[in-house]
């Protein structure tokens, strides 16, 4: 009795033809010494499958003796017709190696695995007494093993969920203006450490034998890898009118000039002329760089995490989103993202399509506010009548309480005259504006911002603001704003007046021509630029103060400007530039 129930028991579990429905002469001790490849060849319900293998040249694979498990669905279980009719990448990637692991996982008693199959996909093998793959049963379990790994029949195809990036290189869904501008950066590339080097031909290296890696420069760049399994992230995709008709907003923006002129040296006047090679091919790389910039978040931070279990129709409760390019986007527009898309899941995450909008206001990125921090001296272009020949950066370590509002990185820049009736000067650069209407604003600091033993008595501003710029034509042309008066005391004569940091509007100004890309801070300063000149007359002395201390430059778009006068307690990204 004993010895009828072992041998009952290597029945099932033995890797051979399976009762009735496979080749029942095939022995136990015959399937122990088959391959894989034969065991599936020879079985009368697998043909299917055997020939899709054949197609992909998985019937070598499985010939050899690299060990496998193989989930081989029976004839009729699935769409044969259908995969016959792909392209053998395809049927590879998708069917073969998603029904065939490395290593042996036979079937005894509970099993509750996690497992990767050969395209990477995690799928869940379980069951105790009826055993299933990914939810697929399993209609003839084998424990035993062939000379090189383990067969399952199963009844039926083991799904298949793309990642993120091979749902763009599908083309399934009408997103194929995003999936041209992600594919255009697919490349093979050598694998040098598995390839068998050869001799040096003409100064270059020959391969005998060469192994090929897929490598998209996308990926790290944005640091959104949406093509590994292992990670989790969540991407906004812009159906094709969607993506049209935000790109037309975006290249708004990024209108270059053939040729302008600039001055890289301000305060000297020293021109430059600047020649792009292709204007039009400029603008076209750097709007699609900016429209993807905003489009991928990691699941696994911060408030991202709340995207995991996002579903379809479900407000956003978020306190703010964090891109992959380390963009925040704030509640009210990142719920407004979602709002309008469709999820569809993917095994590294879920992408998000949307309807034929992307729901973006153009400032949460194309278009930021710019805020240069006065103190840092790269965006400095010089300056006149300066008191030891430059500014001097000062740190503010505790800020004095009875000064209303709050400094910026603790830091602001004290432009003091040489002289007792002297007026300084200060230049800026005005790096990455856009081809965009902004509204100017400069921050500025009261003398006692330091101590509450400030000699005083405080004073008033008094200045000229001019800008420097490319008008259309390419010709450099200043825009100048006179009397500007930062109120750096709120009630200047009045008994128990308090002091504050002041945010002085200049005036609005059209940039006909974008700068982005074009400064560098270590050696060419193609931008914009903005003077800042004291104009205290000797009769002025007692009401002005001409030394200035400026904490940082704001250029707010003009639409964001509105919004927030409309909006005060709109919350937007402050720390893009």
């Amino acid at each position: 009795m004993a010895c009828s129930a072992l041998v009952a028991a290597a029945t099932l579990t033995a890797c051979s033809d399976w009762d009735d429905h496979f080749d029942a002469n095939s022995s136990v001790l015959d399937s122990q010494h088959s391959t894989l490849w034969q065991q599936i060849e020879k079985a009368e319900n697998l043909k299917e499958f055997a020939s899709l293998l054949k197609k992909t040249g998985y019937d070598e694979k499985l010939s050899a003796s690299q060990t496998y498990t193989v989930w081989a669905p029976v004839d009729g279980s699935f769409d044969y017709d259908v995969l016959s009719n792909y392209s053998d990448a395809r049927v590879l990637r998708e069917f073969v190696e998603n029904h065939i692991a490395r290593n042996n996982y036979p079937v005894s008693g509970q099993i509750d695995q996690r497992i990767y199959m050969l395209n990477e996909k995690k799928m869940l093998f379980n069951g105790s007494s009826d055993y299933s793959i990914q939810g697929i049963k399993l209609i003839k379990p084998n424990m035993s093993s062939c000379s090189n790994g383990t067969l399952h029949a199963i009844d039926g195809k083991v799904p298949f969920l793309s990642s993120i990036y091979e749902s763009l290189s599908n083309f399934d869904y009408p997103i194929d203006s995003l999936s041209a501008y992600v594919l255009s950066y697919d490349e093979k590339k050598i694998d040098e450490s598995k390839s068998k080097k050869g001799p040096v031909t003409n100064g270059e290296q020959t391969y005998l034998d060469t192994v090929y890696y897929e490598h998209n420069e996308l990926f790290s760049y944005y640091d959104a890898f949406i093509n590994r399994e292992d990670s989790s992230y969540t991407m906004v995709a812009p159906t094709n009118t969607a993506w049209n008709k935000a790109m037309t907003t975006v290249k708004s923006y990024f209108n270059y000039l053939p040729q302008f002129e600039f001055y890289e040296k301000p305060a000297e006047k020293v021109v430059q002329k600047v020649t792009l090679q292709d204007a039009a091919a400029m603008r076209d790389s750097v709007s699609k760089v900016a429209m993807y910039l905003s489009l991928i978040y990691n699941n696994n931070v911060y408030d991202n995490k709340k995207l995991k279990t996002l579903q379809t129709g479900e407000p956003l409760a978020a306190d703010s989103l964090m891109s992959t390019t380390g963009t925040k986007m704030y509640s009210e527009d990142a719920a407004n993202l979602f709002a309008h898309a469709t999820r569809l899941d993917k095994s590294n995450g879920a992408l998000w399509v949307t309807d034929d909008s992307l729901h973006m206001r153009t400032w949460t990125l194309w278009n930021p506010e710019i805020r240069i921090e006065a103190e840092y001296s790269n965006y400095w272009a010089g300056s006149s009548f300066v008191s030891n020949d430059q500014p001097e950066a000062k740190a503010v370590n505790k800020q004095n309480e009875e000064v209303l509002g709050k400094i910026s990185n603790n830091y602001y820049l004290e432009v003091a005259p040489n002289g007792m009736a002297v007026n300084p000067e200060i230049y800026f650069y005005l790096p990455n504006v856009r081809s965009a209407e902004y509204s100017v604003y400069v921050v500025f600091v009261p003398g006692n911002i330091n101590s509450k033993n400030f000699a005083g008595p405080l004073k008033k501003n008094h200045m000229d603001v001019v800008i420097g710029y490319a008008d259309e034509k390419g010709k450099n042309v200043e825009s100048t704003f006179k009397d500007i008066e930062p109120a750096v005391d709120s009630l200047l004569n009045v008994e128990g007046a308090t002091a504050k940091i002041d945010t002085t509007y200049i005036g609005d100004i059209t940039f006909p021509a974008s700068y982005v890309g074009l400064f560098n801070s270590s050696s060419l300063k193609c931008a914009p630029y903005m003077r800042l000149r004291s104009r205290v007359s000797s009769k002025q002395s007692s009401i002005y103060d001409r030394t200035m201390r400026i904490d940082c430059i704001i250029l707010r778009p003009k639409n964001l400007d509105d919004y927030i006068k409309a909006h005060p307690d709109y919350k937007y990204d402050r720390n893009l530039y």
